[in-house]
């Protein structure tokens, strides 16, 4: 951490004529579309944080731990399948800021046809594979569930997820699009609304005791519905310019989606393999009914990261609009800022929940849920440095500097699978916070506090060089 707060010290320094060479009036838009993104974000994550903070009581009583740890399992394995759009969601995302920074408004419309052409093939393909799979997959036994109903329910629950899911893959063009155009405040709202309809809809199914696959319809289903509807309204009465169109596909805007979105199909693998197989682990190893003591509390500190991303996220495309204008002054000036903020708030709310987390799951669960205190320890620290490598993650993916992403994250990603399964067997639950904790440190932390200064350095000096044609800038 140290050596961070170096680095921070070192990025402060700005070179003499800095000011001089931003443009004021376009640094304040860019600051306040980021602002208003991330307070209609902050909004939208609170209505899901409250959301889930009704249904996870509501459903683990519903459901029992069997049942209800199949469920968060489920959601673990779809959440590393992340990355099946093969990354090209954010390469489109990063076409569009890019193309908006230099006011090219036929490039972005050839680009939302593009991304949308593939990412439908993209999601057609998976439905098949994801369809095709349930036949001679046995879910009950790759679960690791007993219990007569939870190994009745697991298929079909878990093709419930993945249809959702593929269908949402096309469908999630508006929201980059939106991201891109730093108008992510429209997407929010309609997320905000989709956490609304879900929680209405789960409340329904347990009136109505429904088994597992209708409630993950209702949860799953309703943020679906309201990003089509987002779709609808962006495409065919705010922005009908920009709606898809076949006669738009472009090969080259195609290529360097597809150029960008490998790159970061590489990253979000790794990310995929290093923060969202917890539960799976822990299932694997020691049985599905372990996981809620593992996901509760881990859920609990994921609300910090959560909240530290959402307000992250709108600088991604900013930084990609600032670096394509060659705003420099900018860029350096909001990463340092966003980085001592990252540190500082999520540092004192861990510290907060660490102390109060009993309290905090006797009161949301009940008394069924006691993780021992080196376990939120860990889930502590690891807050904290998750928070601050976002923060970083947001600067490198808008400058589109993937190649140095793209040789640290897998590295990471191996080292802190295998260790999470070496210490998850010799410690138990304790021992998968710590283990993402310490490949983190040993792995990611160093490098990044060499890369980053050296890196802004080259970008101020040669910012004409950086543009979506050209991803890959460290040569």
């Amino acid at each position: 951490m140290m050596s961070v707060l170096a680095t921070i010290r070192r990025l402060a320094r700005t070179s003499p004529g800095a000011e001089e060479r931003g443009d004021s009036s376009q640094s304040r838009e860019r600051n306040r579309r980021a602002m208003l993104t991330g307070a209609a974000a902050l909004a939208a994550r609170g209505v899901q944080v409250g959301t889930a903070l009704i249904t996870i009581p509501l459903t683990i009583h519903y459901l029992g731990k069997e049942r209800f740890g199949l469920w968060m399992t489920i959601s673990s394995v779809l959440a590393m399948a992340n990355f099946a759009d093969f990354g090209i969601g954010n390469g489109l995302l990063n076409t569009v800021a890019d193309a908006y920074g230099k006011d090219d408004y036929a490039r972005i419309q050839r680009a939302v046809s593009s991304g949308f052409a593939v990412l439908c093939g993209v999601g057609a393909v998976l439905l098949l594979l994801f369809a095709a799979s349930f036949a001679w997959i046995p879910w009950a036994d790759v679960f690791k569930v007993s219990g007569t109903q939870a190994r009745a329910e697991a298929a079909p629950a878990l093709f419930i997820f993945a249809a959702c899911f593929a269908l949402n893959i096309p469908l999630d063009v508006v929201q980059r699009v939106q991201l891109g155009l730093q108008r992510g405040f429209e997407m929010n709202l309609w997320q905000m609304a989709g956490s609304l309809l879900a929680l209405g809809g789960v409340i329904a199914a347990i009136h109505a005791h429904v088994g597992l696959p209708l409630l993950v319809l209702a949860l799953a289903g309703a943020p679906v519905v309201m990003v089509g509807l987002n779709s609808l309204h962006f495409f065919f009465i705010s922005r009908p310019e920009l709606r898809p169109s076949w006669h738009r596909v472009s090969r080259e805007v195609t290529r360097r989606i597809l150029r960008l979105g490998g790159s970061f199909f590489v990253l979000q693998l790794g990310v995929a393999v290093s923060y969202s197989a917890d539960n799976f682990i822990i299932a694997r190893v020691m049985g599905a009914a372990n996981v809620p003591e593992y996901s509760i509390p881990q859920r609990m500190f994921s609300l910090i990261s959560v909240a530290m991303a959402t307000l992250m996220t709108p600088l991604w495309p900013a930084y990609g609009e600032a670096v394509s204008r060659g705003d420099m002054n900018w860029v350096r000036r909001t990463l340092v800022r966003s980085l001592l903020f990252a540190i500082g708030g999520a540092a004192f709310a861990s510290t907060v929940l660490l102390f109060s987390a009993h309290q905090l799951i006797a009161w949301w669960v009940g008394p069924g849920i006691s993780p021992p205190f080196f376990l939120l320890l860990g889930l502590s620290l690891w807050t904290v440095v998750d928070c601050l490598g976002n923060a970083l993650a947001m600067f490198l993916n808008g400058a589109s500097l993937m190649r140095f992403q793209i040789v640290l994250t897998p590295v990471f990603g191996v080292g802190c699978l295998a260790l999470k399964i070496l210490l998850t067997r010799r410690f138990g639950l304790i021992g998968v916070p710590w283990a993402t904790l310490l490949a983190h440190l040993v792995i990611v932390e160093i490098a990044l506090a060499i890369y980053i200064p050296l890196v802004l350095g080259r970008l101020h000096h040669r910012p004409s060089e950086i543009s979506i044609a050209t991803p890959v800038i460290e040569e």
